[in-house]
């Protein structure tokens, strides 16, 4: 198991827990770990504040307010770096050793930048516990047009587009509080606030511009999943003027937890083309309620983008769902991943000319060509493909298949490169160490042990002696 998929089993076994664990277990629990933790105690005293006061927190004009002290607060920081004389005082190379010059300017910029979305996230952090998302949405909108807005003198070109920088640190910072958001408590309340507040600043600075909500999206399906009221949340985006289409992945959410099941699957077949979550959403809907559907989704969204759609597809197939479907996702597998187990789902299903288009799709990369050969027994076409790359990097995995299929014709071929690589005068560990591997493979040739212990002697006490040359041999056991 990785460590994501570790993480997965537990948080999908508290979940059933959860749900099975009564009232009282949960308040015994609550009682035993808020008892000596002051934090806790504090984030549960903000809680019932916000909780039980029904008075908005922050008004329209204060929430304007924040945007605008945030964004000014960083455009300032972010435009005093000073790309030609970054603060070596803070700089901190990412490795020893050398580092060019230009790459020293790069990270010490660099640095300074990460350091003011540190401060941020501070900040943001303190907002989420003291139960304050309309303050800490606001102050997300600031940074992200701060760093839209931002104009950073770069002559010595550290960045390249330093807005698009700025923005991938931008969408970073978020991730890392949408994780702060899902393990925290946040009132209804205030969430129901918050939102309010995006789409009325949405309406009043970005009328018409699906990009600005969408963009923001992730958080506001962090803090829909905490809320209780998602008939609510759904009538503040429909009374403003943001398009459902804007904000896919909420609107579903929001339906699927108000229990509208109808309203679910009009919207989730209304968005799935241009939302890729929403058409797995969708997928997995059918797969279990209506396998002639997903049959049908599954191929279109297949044909309309390959390379991603079969890694998804790939868990769901199955050759009695639909043949075709199951050959084309595990040919494309084939193709992006070119891992021979791929490969193995489908080879019985590939006609002669099938096989000979996979193999000119992936030829530049001789090692898996060799293993589809390998895997089927054509040890004729890997002596071919040997032989027309002597000289390939990876010619030990080339040749490895069919040591036992053609003895001689191995030992000669590595016999020659050898020798021929010590007579050429190239010299180096670099060239030994590839030697030495060769004549490994040699060794386990059958009815040659015999020659080539007598080659490895022969090249060992080559004259003028090669210490470094000997020195590779021992390591590899060849002497």
């Amino acid at each position: 198991m990785t460590v994501d998929e570790i993480i997965k089993y537990i948080a999908m076994n508290f979940k059933t827990l959860y749900k099975n664990s009564t009232v009282d277990e949960k308040l015994k629990f609550l009682e035993e770990i808020i008892r000596h933790n002051e934090e806790l105690q504090q984030a549960f005293v903000n809680f019932s504040k916000v909780e039980n006061s029904p008075d908005k927190d922050i008004s329209p004009k204060l929430f304007l307010e924040k945007i605008e002290k945030t964004r000014e607060q960083y455009l300032n920081y972010f435009e005093s770096v000073d790309t030609e004389n970054p603060d070596w005082d803070s700089y901190k190379p990412s490795y020893s050793g050398y580092i060019e010059e230009w790459e020293q300017y790069q990270e010490a910029s660099e640095q300074e930048i990460e350091q003011f979305f540190r401060e941020f996230k501070t900040e943001a952090v303190d907002k989420i516990i003291q139960q304050k998302p309309e303050y800490f949405t606001a102050m997300l909108i600031g940074l992200y047009e701060a760093c839209l807005d931002a104009e950073i003198d770069d002559p010595v070109e550290s960045f390249g587009d330093v807005n698009k920088f700025l923005v991938e640190e931008h969408t970073a910072t978020m991730a890392t509080l949408i994780d702060k958001i899902n393990l925290s408590a946040v009132s209804g309340n205030s969430i129901r606030t918050a939102m309010e507040l995006f789409f009325y600043y949405c309406d009043e600075e970005y009328p018409g511009n699906q990009s600005f909500p969408n963009y923001f999206q992730p958080v506001l399906l962090a803090l829909a999943e905490k809320s209780k009221q998602p008939d609510e949340l759904l009538a503040i985006i429909d009374k403003s003027k943001v398009n459902r289409e804007a904000v896919p992945q909420l609107v579903l959410l929001l339906n699927k937890n108000a229990g509208n099941n109808t309203e679910w699957l009009h919207s989730a077949q209304q968005f799935y083309l241009t939302d890729n979550e929403v058409a797995k959403d969708l997928l997995n809907y059918y797969f279990e309620n209506d396998m002639p559907a997903f049959v049908r989704t599954a191929k279109e969204l297949f044909e309309k983008d390959k390379r991603y759609w079969a890694k998804i597809l790939a868990d769901k197939m199955d050759i009695n769902i639909d043949k075709e479907l199951y050959i084309n996702v595990f040919y494309q597998l084939t193709l992006n991943e070119q891992k021979i187990d791929y490969y193995r789902k489908i080879k019985s299903l590939l006609d002669s000319e099938d096989l000979k288009k996979l193999i000119q799709e992936v030829k530049y990369n001789e090692v898996f060509v060799v293993k589809i050969y390998e895997e089927n027994k054509d040890f004729e076409k890997i002596k071919t493909l040997v032989q027309q790359h002597p000289d390939s990097w990876h010619f030990a995995e080339l040749i490895t298949p069919i040591l036992n299929i053609y003895p001689d014709f191995c030992f000669k071929l590595i016999e020659d490169k050898a020798t021929g690589a010590i007579q050429s005068g190239e010299r180096g560990r670099s060239l030994y160490q590839r030697i030495a591997a060769w004549l490994t493979l040699a060794k386990t040739i059958p009815g040659h042990q015999a020659a080539t212990q007598a080659l490895c002697i022969k090249l060992y006490n080559h004259k003028p002696n090669l210490p470094a040359l000997r020195d590779e041999f021992r390591k590899a056991g060849v002497m």
